[in-house]
């Protein structure tokens, strides 16, 4: 038994060594020795989003284009052009055709959906595909 406990110091003492040959020696060293994945999320969630104007089919709500910034709705509702689109009034009306211009009519802007004019204040909902010929 005071074998044992003599062997005690000696035992923890080595375990003590070997433990520390895994773990660094200072704070600084376990920063460094630790990656930081701030980098990777950086990149993450500041990769940039796929526009509504590059996509060849897609829905928007007026919501949605209400929060965008004056010259992202008119880029966006240009891109529109030769596209057909459903648009979908307040009362649930749908006015479908293919878009054959923009125009600005007064503070609102306008689409020009197979010859009828239908400003984008008037809408809750354009979904959009390819025209087909």
């Amino acid at each position: 038994m005071i074998a044992a406990l003599l062997a005690a110091p000696i035992v923890e003492g080595v375990v003590g060594q070997v433990m520390n040959c895994f773990s660094p020696s200072s704070p600084a060293a376990q920063a460094s020795a630790v990656p930081s994945f701030s980098p990777y999320l950086n990149k993450a969630t500041a990769s940039p989003q796929p526009s509504a104007a590059s996509s060849p089919m897609g829905t928007m709500r007026a919501e949605q284009w209400n929060r965008m910034g004056n010259s992202d709705v008119k880029s966006w509702v240009s891109s529109l052009a030769g596209r057909h689109v459903n648009a979908t009034e307040a009362s649930g009306r749908t006015i479908s055709g293919v878009v054959n211009g923009v125009q600005q009519v007064g503070d609102a802007l306008a689409l020009n959906i197979g010859g009828h004019l239908v400003s984008l204040s008037q809408l809750q909902q354009i979904s959009w595909s390819p025209a087909i010929a």
